[in-house]
């Protein structure tokens, strides 16, 4: 865009949107993410849709994780607008599993393939918070850079909310004014989502066993982290903190507080860094007040698009390079899965996990570790022989990743298929590991290295050897 914006309330953003296209049947909008979700908008734009006033024409709303209420989901619109999320939370989830909304399967890094010029989801709209630099008068993304600067490049109409709550960040996350057509200035405003902080002191003996675990064999003086948000990355940060580790840098997808723990510590100092040296790159940042005050005109936190922060190439350039993740299960062939529970239960999406774990294929460039749970909460095992049936994968077992669990570690890379079905039943929770060697050494598929006997541990195999015990009922 070539011109000044206007300033409008959200009563009008339903107009604009109608005078913009009211000669086209159908339009997509993209929509900003995380933290920084435009709720306001998305209200005031659902209560036209759902009042016909004015007419809008059949809208595709396209989005990763959107946090709070997502109205346009809800039944009975579906036949004038539709969601294709590329991550979602309990409301999309629920409406996914329902059909009233589509999961649109895509890694981080490779969402602009998806958004970007003559692509199916080209947005015609797109809508994000922004916050203002008080000197300056420049704009920031804040909180959710991800791929909106390459729906900006491509839509008609840039709708930005102006939102005092969210911190100002730097690098990527700034915009030029010209880009924005609208400016929303409006009390009603949603102020952004801000989570609980994590208490590294109270974390379950699961949890630390984990944390412990991953710290003690993979973590290195000068290493780079990539960690997702939840209870087992916290527990990874909290035994780092005890370790004395130095020279830690930081490139991820999300930044949250346990990263920004580290970073306030000096553990982080992004020296080492080959790529972005001195300061830590994130697409997203997600987590407590602290947080977002932290990351405020902080030059050391910089935002980039996940097309960057997810490439292969960046990621390898800043080896050697730890990635933590999570999953759903993992089966003994050494396939994983995050995005779906079964065939008939979707659950969020693949995120960058697979960006990682393909960007760290060769050892050379470090190690693509899924830390996960021995059981679910009702006890079920989360390792199975095979995993369900229609699922996508997040790694396959072509992939070489290393699977951790609160029982030891099995590290995949370079082993055979039978060598990978004896590692991973060998971390098994104990009411189900035995059952599971039995099934392997019985089955020809698996081809047994020679010389191996139930209770020998396998190749590629740590068992956890501390003093932190778990009770395994």
């Amino acid at each position: 865009m070539s011109h000044d914006f206007k300033t409008i309330k959200l009563d009008q953003i339903a107009d604009v949107i109608h005078q913009k296209f009211k000669s086209k049947e159908q339009i997509t909008c993209y929509l900003g993410s995380n933290a920084a979700s435009p709720t306001a908008s998305m209200e005031a734009l659902t209560e036209a849709i759902r009042n016909r006033r004015p007419k809008l024409p059949f809208m595709k709303m396209v989005h990763i994780l959107m946090q709070g209420p997502v109205p346009y989901v809800e039944e009975g619109l579906q036949d004038r607008v539709m969601t294709y999320s590329i991550f979602s939370a309990d409301q999309v989830r629920d409406a996914a599993n329902k059909g009233r909304a589509y999961y649109l399967p895509c890694s981080l890094a490779n969402v602009d393939s998806l958004i970007g010029k003559g692509r199916r989801y080209e947005p015609d709209v797109v809508i994000f918070k922004v916050s203002q630099n008080p000197m300056t008068g420049e704009f920031s993304l804040g909180l959710s850079v991800e791929a909106i600067h390459t729906a900006i490049d491509h839509a008609e109409l840039v709708i930005a909310e102006l939102d005092n709550s969210m911190p100002f960040t730097v690098g990527q996350s700034i915009i030029d004014a010209h880009s924005i057509d609208f400016l929303i200035e409006d009390e009603r405003i949603k102020p952004v989502y801000v989570l609980p902080a994590p208490d590294f002191d109270n974390l379950s003996p699961k949890e630390r066993r984990i944390g412990e675990l991953i710290t003690r064999h993979f973590i290195r003086d000068g290493i780079t982290l990539q960690v997702g948000i939840g209870k087992i990355p916290d527990a990874v940060v909290g035994t780092i903190r005890d370790a004395n580790y130095n020279d830690l840098g930081i490139q991820t997808e999300l930044y949250g507080d346990g990263l920004m723990y580290l970073q306030k510590l000096g553990v982080v100092t992004n020296r080492r860094k080959r790529q972005n040296m001195r300061y830590s790159t994130t697409s997203l940042i997600m987590g407590s007040q602290e947080l977002y005050d932290f990351v405020n005109m902080r030059a050391s936190v910089q935002m980039r698009t996940c097309a960057f922060t997810n490439s292969a190439e960046t990621i390898r350039q800043n080896s050697p390079f730890i990635s933590i993740n999570t999953a759903m299960g993992v089966d003994l062939y050494g396939n994983v899965w995050a995005d779906f529970i079964d065939a008939r239960h979707y659950y969020s999406g693949v995120g960058g996990q697979p960006d990682f774990v393909r960007a760290l294929n060769d050892p050379e460039y470090g190690t693509p570790i899924i830390a996960l749970m021995s059981t679910t909460h009702r006890g079920e095992s989360k390792i199975v022989p095979a995993h369900p049936k229609g699922v996508s994968l997040t790694a396959s077992a072509y992939d070489g990743v290393v699977i951790a669990n609160e029982y030891g570690i099995a590290d995949l890379r370079g082993l055979t298929s039978g060598e990978k079905a004896l590692a991973v039943a060998s971390i098994a929770h104990p009411k189900f590991r035995d059952n599971f060697l039995k099934q392997i050494v019985d089955d020809p598929l698996f081809t047994k290295p020679m010389g191996y006997s139930v209770g020998k541990i396998p190749h590629g195999v740590t068992m956890y050897d501390g003093n932190i015990k778990i009770d395994e009922e």
